[in-house]
Formats: structure tokens, sequence, C-alpha cells
């Protein structure tokens, strides 16, 4: 079998069901019972954020060629650490964030895109109250994406404004016929909590991972920002967002300690996304082939370690 045929098998839906069988067991092995539903429940969605990660790149055309890397490389990012096992915080967090950039992508050049800055601010505030705190610091982020988008204007910045404002006001009614303020402080943006994470805890084959994720944004960064000249303006913009998001996301691991494994699943679906099409787009060069082949062993043995 040529090189080229080889990387052809890692993006066609096949391995996508083999991965996410590996991923079954990779949580059968890890001793999680079959009654666990609430953990099986977490599985499910981790399944269809990768489904949907697929559906993003076929809808918006953002990768040309028909794959199932980005959806390949998030089973394997995510069965490989079995902290997101039982997080169910970090995976409605990650598919919130997924469904938040659908609605994004699908208002490019929209100068009517107050609606969908509604509903992502609606959804992120909604998240924020019910899940993962840090949530409710994206929405300027989102800001940025309508303003590259060529479609944020002063009624998307209000409209954003009253999605944060209705999920608030509905909270403070609560509040004030329970005669119960204290859920309202409690899900307040945690300003205490910005302290710096103690790195010296992570241990070596963590440290590994890291660099590891590190090294394939570098690799993808150079393929998409530098010679990938031939990619479409919305495709570039995509991937830059995406860039924007990542390096966000690192910046909340070093100031919010307390919310790092609740984020880990959206770093996984980001960096998923830039590699698989780094991976897709490279086939017919055998030095990615191998890198993606190394890709999969290096994550099967963190797992190990994990264990």
């Amino acid at each position: 079998m040529e090189i080229k045929q080889i990387h052809k098998a890692f993006s066609g839906i096949f391995l996508f069901l083999v991965f996410v069988l590996l991923a079954f067991f990779a949580r059968i092995f890890a001793g999680i019972p079959l009654h666990e539903y609430r953990i099986w429940s977490v599985f499910a969605m981790q399944v269809g954020i990768a489904v949907l990660l697929v559906l993003i790149s076929y809808e918006f055309q953002i990768i040309r060629k028909k794959t199932f890397l980005p959806a390949i490389l998030f089973m394997l990012f995510t069965a490989s650490n079995p902290v997101l096992y039982d997080n169910s915080k970090a995976t409605i967090s990650a598919l919130a964030m997924v469904v938040c950039l659908i609605i994004s992508f699908k208002n490019y050049h929209n100068l009517h895109s107050q609606s969908g800055s509604f509903n992502i601010a609606l959804i992120l505030t909604a998240g924020n109250v019910l899940c993962c705190r840090p949530l409710l610091y994206f929405i300027p982020l989102f800001w940025i994406g309508f303003w590259w988008f060529r479609s944020f204007n002063v009624r998307a910045f209000f409209a954003s404004l009253l999605g944060i404002c209705t999920v608030y006001l509905f909270l403070i009614s609560w509040c004030v016929f329970s005669n119960d303020w204290s859920y309202l402080f409690d899900v307040l943006p945690p300003f205490k909590e910005i302290i710096p994470v103690d790195w010296i805890v992570l241990e070596w084959y963590n440290w590994a991972v890291v660099a590891f994720f590190v090294l394939l944004l570098i690799l993808s960064a150079i393929d998409i920002f530098i010679t990938g000249f031939s990619e479409k303006i919305r495709t570039t913009l995509f991937f830059k967002f995406l860039y924007l998001l990542t390096i966000v996301l690192f910046i909340f691991i070093c100031f919010f300690d307390s919310s790092v494994n609740n984020i880990q699943t959206i770093i996984y679906f980001s960096i998923a996304f830039i590699s698989g099409f780094y991976f897709a787009m490279n086939e017919d060069k055998k030095l990615v082939t191998f890198l993606l082949i190394f890709t999969v062993l290096f994550f099967i043995t963190s797992y190990i370690f994990r264990q």
C-alpha cells in the first residue's frame, strides 16, 4: 500500500467509526461499567461534537476534501485523557462553543447578524450560569470573530448584550420569587479565582502532550498562513479565529486554575480541527503521513501513562 493510500485510509468514515469504538473500549479498560449512564452520555456528546466538526467542514467547505480527520483526532484526544470521561461540564461547554462557532460562520458577511449575536450570547451566558463560568468571557471573542467576518455592527453588539441580560434577568426574577440571592452570587464571574496555575504539579507526560499540541499548531500555522496562499479568505479567517480561541484558552489555563478541566475539551476540538486540516491538505507528503501515524501512536501511549 502506497503512503498516500495509508493517509486516505485515515480520512474515511470507516476509520472514524473504528476510533469511536476504540474510545468506547478505552473507557471500558479504564474500569467504567456500562451502567454509568452519566459517563456514557458524556461519551455520546463527544461523538456528537466530532460529527459536528465534520459537518462544519462540509457545510462551509473549510477543508476542500471529504475527510473525517478532525473528528478522528478529536475522538483520539478525548479518549486519551480519562479526566474528561466523567466531566459533563467540559463536554457541554465544548458543545456550546461548537454551536456558537456554527452560528458565527453562518453569519459570514451578514449585515443583519443581530439574531446570531443574540443566540451566541444567550447560549454562552446560559452555559456560564448552568455549567462552566468562564464561558461568559468568550462573548467578546465572538465580537472579534464577527468583526473579522464583516458582520459586526451596533445592532449585533446590543443584541449580544440583550442575550446576556435575558439570562440574568430570568435568574434575578427567580431569586426574587424564591427570596434567595445566593445562586446569583454563585454564578457571577469568578474574578477572585484569577490565580496562577502551579505548573509543577503537571506530570512529564502531560507536558509532552502540551508540547506536541504546540508543535501541531506551529506546523499548521505555517501551512495555513504562510504557504497556503490558495485557500479562500473565509477559510483563512476561520482558522484565524480558531487560533485566537486556542490562545485565549491557554491563557485561561494560566489564570483560572479551577476551570482547567472544564475547558480542555474546547481546546481539543479546536486543535483537532486545525491539525485535521493540516493533515488532510498534505496527504501527498510522506513526512506528514508519518507524523499522522506518530500522532495516533503518541496519544495511545499518553492514554497508557495516564491510567
